[in-house]
């Protein structure tokens, strides 16, 4: 196990973005929808940090992963930690390389998550992902650092902008056998 995987919990990352930059809005700036590119289970090197205002999340932390590969293109997952499930997509509209803002918000199944170290049961969780590219890769989801966070049952996993899901996926978390 990596040291990382302790506090995963909600990430979202652009191919593209080396270096955070302030959120700039461009009034030009239209998005038009998504193309999904995968679905499923990956792997790759992250780190996380705590959330900030608009990001909620039942560790309260929030991660970036670099240089993920799906290992699975299936919304089946074996709920283990150390396991990263989610979307990869495309933001489309104009102008290439706009930043915009997208939300990834998460319904866990209907008993839940309980965080022991807190005491607060969530039932969904918002995570607001300032500076997306329109044009670039981009992924959302949810790693599970920690044996709690594993929560059997149906997650629903959708990428909104404004008031409008751009794409949506629903995961069947299963505990190992």
């Amino acid at each position: 196990m990596h040291a990382w995987s302790v506090s995963l919990a909600l990430f979202a990352v652009t191919a593209f973005a080396q270096t955070p930059a302030p959120t700039v809005v461009e009034p030009s700036a239209t998005v038009t929808g998504v193309t999904v590119t995968h679905a499923g289970t990956f792997t790759g090197p992250s780190s996380s940090k705590t959330a900030e205002a608009g990001q909620h999340s039942p560790t309260r932390t929030v991660g970036t992963v670099s240089n993920w590969q799906f290992v699975t293109d299936s919304t089946d997952v074996v709920g283990k930690v150390g396991t990263q499930f989610g979307i990869e997509f495309r933001i489309d509209g104009t102008p290439a390389e706009a930043p915009v803002t997208a939300r990834l918000e998460i319904t866990f199944p209907p008993d839940g998550i309980r965080n022991p170290n807190t005491g607060e049961r969530m039932h969904s969780a918002t995570v607001a992902f300032p500076n997306m590219k329109i044009g670039a890769l981009c992924l959302v989801g949810y790693g599970f650092g920690n044996a709690w966070e594993i929560v059997p049952g149906e997650w629903k996993l959708q990428v909104m902008y404004h008031d409008r899901m751009l794409a949506e996926r629903t995961f069947t978390v299963a505990k190992p056998e």
